[in-house]
């Protein structure tokens, strides 16, 4: 048994650092629920492009409108609804979107709205029977999750995040996103305090999630 009754880890790191892959591996091992925060991110910002909204009016769309958004259980990953709308992931990580995203997630309101909305996932996850969580994203430990029972950042060379991204059929420019991401004003990436910091680009994936799972497994 654990200490905790349910256990909250953030995965923090840039693009093709590991994120997604590692998370889910966790949860399948462990049978927590999944969090994809940047999906979030991407799927509110081509709700605002399919209403042809452009990144400098969605302050003043946000401050006279309300986007609702709501949860759906696919086992164990959480699927957002933008107003009653679900993007697949074909819709949400192409070309397009990897150019859009970062300047629909950098405004204030957008991070606000879906804080709100990520934090109450815990809740939802606990609600739901699982025994903990793991939310990634590029703010998790410093932001969305700071009180997170285990704290994880994960990095990787440039050069081995563009390939992976290469390989996945992605031709973004990582450094463009890392800069963008960065230098944000709100919420930018970082290694939150008392994170682990792990290298996947000389570790494998169930390398990296061994370590995590050491972690996961010292608070019992």
């Amino acid at each position: 048994m654990h200490k905790y009754n349910y256990i909250t880890i953030s995965l923090d790191g840039a693009a093709g650092s590991g994120k997604s892959t590692t998370a889910q591996a966790i949860c399948q091992k462990f049978k927590y629920i999944h969090v994809d925060t940047g999906l979030h991110y991407r799927a509110l910002s081509l709700f605002f492009l399919n209403k042809n909204i452009v990144p400098e009016l969605v302050t003043q769309y946000l401050l006279s409108d309300t986007v609702n958004l709501t949860s759906q259980l696919d086992e164990f990953t959480v699927k957002l609804f933008v107003e009653g709308t679900y993007f697949s992931k074909n819709e949400l990580r192409n070309e397009r979107m990897n150019k859009e995203v970062s300047y629909y997630a950098r405004i204030p309101e957008v991070r606000s709205l879906l804080l709100k909305y990520q934090r109450g996932l815990v809740k939802y996850g606990l609600d739901h029977g699982f025994s903990g969580i793991v939310m990634d994203g590029r703010d998790i430990g410093s932001v969305v999750l700071p009180d997170a029972n285990i704290k994880v950042f994960l990095h990787a060379d440039i050069d081995v995040r563009q390939g992976r991204r290469l390989s996945d059929g992605e031709h973004d420019s990582i450094s463009k996103r890392d800069n963008i991401d960065s230098t944000r004003k709100v919420a930018p990436l970082m290694c939150p305090d008392g994170a682990i910091s792990i290298n996947t680009g000389i570790l494998s994936v169930n390398e990296v999630v061994s370590l995590i799972s050491n972690h996961i497994s010292s608070l019992s």
